[in-house]
């Protein structure tokens, strides 16, 4: 047999890293074994279609013989895995990005390959296979802290739609034309709007992922029960930073998995209505990739159409950009599917020569690489400063001018200003830029100088509205008294001028004590008029006796009460009775805790006094600093005098009383919270025990005051026997599946995340209103194995 080489034929062969192409073939009891030949190698497929052509030539191709990566035919989801995906997640966790990309016909694998089957562990797909090595991974890595991300999204007829949104804004998304927007920002694509929600582990990823593919729109037809309406795509985003190295740099990349809708044929899925313009739009999106695949295959192509339809845009960056990719082609091995088997398989030869160009993603966090730019320039300041050492330049001095340095050369200026200084000699570019400085200042200083003379000379006050007012005349003003300055009214009147006010506040008091007097004199004066008893106590009358307080030993009636006390004696009797060693273990941590609080603010206080006698030593010092350095220069700033170092050694053993009082507030604040919760814990169990009390003592006072319509005696109430526990088959079906899971560790974050999402789905179709699902978004659990 001739058989024809599609690569070969084609005539495109590029250099690079190029994209892996993995043909998968699903099981089928129909297999067409005269039409399909897998090579023994395992990287051969030929296909033969015998065609009876009527006539004696026949030029058509009947044979094909397709060159890839790897063919594997009747192999499990774990195999499959190790052969694709394994590789991928380990370089993600170096910084090296990789998309996984199911291709193929509708109803050949694609979504039972990505995502798998939620009914059984071993059949999961390609993703939780992936989150499970991924964070298996990261726990290994003790010396990295290593960030999670995921996101979920559909393109559903070219119009992108969050998928971890919720349910009714995907219904919303599904059914409204807009849609989320690709933009490209520093090379790379990415979804405006797009929600990348945080996965600090397995079972929460697994759930994000759940929870996305009951959103996902699935339609039935003719070949393929649950198909995707769709291309989903889940994206992982990591970031690994260094534990051990204080680097600004780190590593971030991301881990694409595309699901890519089925290509139809319309005479063979007889798809009407809405399925049927869902295949239209998903022909037309799978062409437009065909067409870029083509063009990124081609030297001589300059342009490459990404731009057609959203699905292009999308995966820009995994086709022939920073990526390691993919594709996993799925065929239906039967002689009815043999044209769409071709087809799969040439696109995945023209994947073959499409060149990839990974690289390591190392970002840099501003805030650390801030800081590694203010060490950088320290280390040169003091680079520099060795070399103006070597050159006689010691002089020079790079940092911003101190307050003393600013006032000598302001004085200079000054000196240059009126004559006595010749020249200023220039230092560097700092000390020019200080001299601007300098000269701006003085100039402002003598403007205000001058126009306070102004107004000095010719007593203006600028202070009120309307007060301009000139008093060049005030010495000859007739009016009485001193002169305010306020420039305007009577003026203060002088000390000669001012009444003497003695005799008038010697009568105001005459006054006031023969009132205080005539007061005192009035109730005793009534005392002896009136018979009425004044302040004298009230005697009692005879016939009442006196109120007797009972003692706390008092004995309690034979008879209960009429009625039970109120909560407030019950209390108080509660805590001298039963509940006496709560309330004393109470009292005694509300001591404590007064106590602790007492000292914490006495220390606080100390630390305050100590604060203060540290400013006021610091501003000493830089006070007499200030004025020996004005005196001698700058050759004495390295040298301390007596008085200075004086200063110095109290500042130390100040800064070390304040430390250690700091210190010691600190362990009593911790104290005070740690005393605070068992104050807390006290009182809530005081509380308790005594509302169990008084339910227990007081709850049937009422019913027995009552009148009982029976005779009968009361009996002691015998507690009943509690009765046996008996499984339903719910509670043993959830106990033998917590004893599988035990000999399965690995299974349970994903049995949890899949329990989370039955209930959310249980509890949205009880939800008045809520959305029931129906075959066009049926939950992930219906997917058929193969």
């Amino acid at each position: 047999n001739e058989y024809k080489s599609y690569l070969s034929d084609s005539g495109i062969m590029t250099a690079g890293n190029k994209v892996k192409v993995v043909v998968r073939v699903k099981p089928t009891n129909n297999f067409a074994t005269e039409n399909i030949d897998i090579h023994p190698d395992g990287k051969h497929v030929v296909i033969r279609n015998k065609k009876m052509v009527a006539g004696p030539i026949n030029n058509q191709v009947s044979d094909w013989s397709f060159p890839m990566d790897r063919v594997l035919a009747n192999v499990s989801q774990e195999q499959l895995y190790d052969e694709c995906v394994s590789g991928i997640v380990s370089s993600a966790l170096e910084g090296y990005n990789g998309t996984v990309m199911a291709y193929g016909q509708t109803g050949a694998g694609k979504t039972f390959t990505i995502t798998g089957s939620t009914e059984n562990f071993t059949e999961r797909g390609m993703i939780p296979r992936a989150l499970s090595q991924l964070y298996r991974q990261i726990q290994d890595m003790t010396e990295h802290s290593v960030t999670v991300r995921v996101s979920y999204m559909q393109i559903y007829n070219d119009s992108i739609s969050d998928l971890l949104s919720g349910s009714e804004d995907v219904i919303t998304a599904t059914t409204n034309p807009t849609s989320l927007t690709v933009t490209e920002e520093g090379g790379a694509t990415r979804v405006k709007g797009l929600q990348v929600k945080l996965a600090p582990s397995e079972e929460e990823a697994l759930n994000l992922l759940f929870e996305g593919e009951t959103n996902r729109a699935i339609a039935e037809h003719s070949l393929n029960l649950v198909s995707s309406r769709s291309h989903c795509i889940v994206t992982v985003y990591i970031e690994c930073r260094s534990l051990t190295l204080s680097s600004s740099k780190y590593t971030s990349s991301k881990v694409n998995f595309v699901d890519l809708a089925g290509s139809e044929r319309l005479g063979k899925t007889m798809s009407e209505g809405v399925t049927k313009i869902e295949a239209m739009h998903i022909n037309k999106s799978l062409t437009f990739l065909e067409q870029a695949i083509i063009a990124l295959a081609d030297k001589k192509r300059e342009h490459v159409p990404f731009r057609q339809c959203r699905l292009t845009h999308v995966l820009r960056d995994s086709l022939g950009g920073n990526c390691n990719t993919v594709m996993i082609a799925n065929v239906w091995g039967e002689r009815t599917q043999l044209e769409e088997t071709v087809s799969t398989l040439r696109f995945g030869t023209r994947m073959m020569c499409v060149a990839n160009e990974p690289v390591q993603n190392i970002e840099y966090d501003p805030v650390l690489l801030l800081k590694e730019y203010e060490m950088e320039i320290k280390a040169l300041k003091m680079e520099l400063a060795m070399h103006d050492t070597i050159v006689n330049r010691s002089h020079v001095v790079y940092e911003p001018y101190t307050e003393v340095q600013q006032f000598e050369l302001q004085q200079s200026i000054r000196r240059f200003i009126s004559g006595s200084l010749p020249e200023i000699d220039i230092i560097n570019l700092r000390q020019v830029k200080e001299i601007f400085k300098q000269f701006k200042s003085i100039v402002i200083n003598q403007e205000k100088d001058i126009e306070a003379r102004i107004l000095q000379k010719y007593n203006i006050d600028l202070t009120t509205e309307g007060s301009k007012t000139s008093r060049r005349n005030s010495e000859t003003d007739t009016g009485v008294g001193d002169t305010d300055g306020t420039g305007f009214g009577l003026g203060v009147a002088p000390n000669s001028a001012k009444l003497d006010r003695a005799a008038v506040v010697e009568s105001k008091k005459a006054q006031r004590s023969r009132r205080n007097k005539e007061r005192a004199d009035s109730p005793r004066k009534s005392a002896q008029a009136s018979p009425l008893p004044g302040p004298a106590p009230v005697a009692e009358p005879e016939d009442v006796p006196p109120p007797v307080t009972p003692a706390l030993s008092s004995i309690p009636p034979l008879h209960p009460p009429s009625s039970p006390p109120s909560k407030a004696d019950g209390f108080e009797e509660f805590k001298r009775e039963r509940g006496s060693e709560i309330n004393r273990i109470f009292i005694e941590n509300k001591k404590v805790l007064c106590e602790k609080k007492r000292s914490a603010k006495q220390l606080a206080n100390e630390i305050n006094r100590t604060k203060v006698q540290l400013d006021t030593i610091r501003s000493r010092l830089e006070k007499k600093r200030e004025i020996r350095l004005a005196e001698e220069g700058d050759l004495a700033e390295n040298l301390y005098d007596e008085e200075e170092f004086g200063y110095l050694s109290e500042l130390k053993s100040l800064k070390k009383t304040y430390k250690s009082k700091y210190r010691e507030l600190q362990n009593l604040q911790s104290d005070i919270a740690y005393c605070q919760r068992l104050v807390e814990q006290s009182r809530s169990k005081l509380v308790g025990e005594f509302e169990a009390w008084y339910q227990e003592s007081f709850a049937q006072m009422g019913d027995q005051t009552r009148p009982s319509t029976t005779t009968a005696p009361l009996t002691a109430m015998v507690p009943s026997p509690v009765p046996l526990t008996i499984e339903d088959n719910q509670e043993k079906f959830e106990r033998l599946k917590s004893e599988l899971l035990m000999e399965n560790p690995e299974s349970i974050p994903y049995q949890n995340a899949k329990k989370r999402m039955e209930r959310k789905a249980m509890y949205r179709h009880r939800m008045p209103g809520g959305i029931k699902a129906t075959v066009r978004n049926a939950p992930p659990s219906h997917m058929k194995a193969y």
